[in-house]
């Protein structure tokens, strides 16, 4: 794999658990560069929860059938 584009598609075949190691690797590998984060963003508590009750409210419906 000499292209991003080829490592992207091989990341994309990549089961869950290694894509997860994979971005851990990246992540690290970037820190020890000094490569900077991005910074925190800044969710109010009442959008999250927002959030939480529709995901809850969607896994109800999941679980019901419909």
């Amino acid at each position: 794999m000499s292209t991003l584009a080829e490592i992207e598609q091989a990341a994309g075949e990549l089961p869950p658990e290694q894509q997860q190691e994979l971005l851990l690797f990246l992540a690290a590998r970037l820190h020890g560069r000094g490569g900077a984060l991005p910074p925190p963003r800044d969710i109010p508590r009442e959008q999250i929860e927002k959030w939480i009750e529709e995901d809850e409210a969607g896994h109800r419906r999941f679980l019901a059938g419909s």
